[in-house]
């Protein structure tokens, strides 16, 4: 991602000064740049090429490794879910089979609400971050 910044000022005597800021987080350099090293020492170009081909591979490494954690942890609360809920139920039903009908409404109403509340609130908390 790249951010630039201009800012230019004028006083009353009508001198100027001008600031031109470029930074970026991109692997690639600039082609002014390589020329003025190139100018400089030769040989540093190649290294300069070498080096960036290595942070680029380890950039995209750690991109992949992000992404696979991110993925392991939604589903494994996904799952993790899954059961609480299952547990939630089936004990509901059993308390329900068993005679004890309000305990049994209760925690079967108690995992349903929170079911809905997790989901209703992972949704809007994906909304807000889409927004910013």
């Amino acid at each position: 991602m790249a951010k630039q910044t201009h800012v230019k000022a004028q006083d009353t005597q009508g001198s100027r000064l001008q600031l031109v800021q470029h930074d970026t987080d991109s692997p690639l350099l600039p082609v002014a740049q390589l020329e003025k090293l190139h100018a400089f020492r030769p040989d540093l170009v190649d290294w300069v090429s070498r080096q960036t081909e290595e942070e680029a591979k380890s950039r995209l490494e750690r991109t992949h490794r992000v992404d696979r954690y991110i993925l392991t942890e939604r589903v494994s609360g996904l799952v993790a879910g899954t059961m609480i809920a299952m547990v939630g139920i089936g004990a509901s039903v059993y308390l329900a089979v068993m005679g004890q009908s309000a305990v049994a409404g209760i925690i079967g109403g108690g995992t349903l609400v929170g079911l809905v509340t997790v989901l209703v609130q992972g949704r809007k908390e994906s909304r807000d971050s889409a927004q910013h």
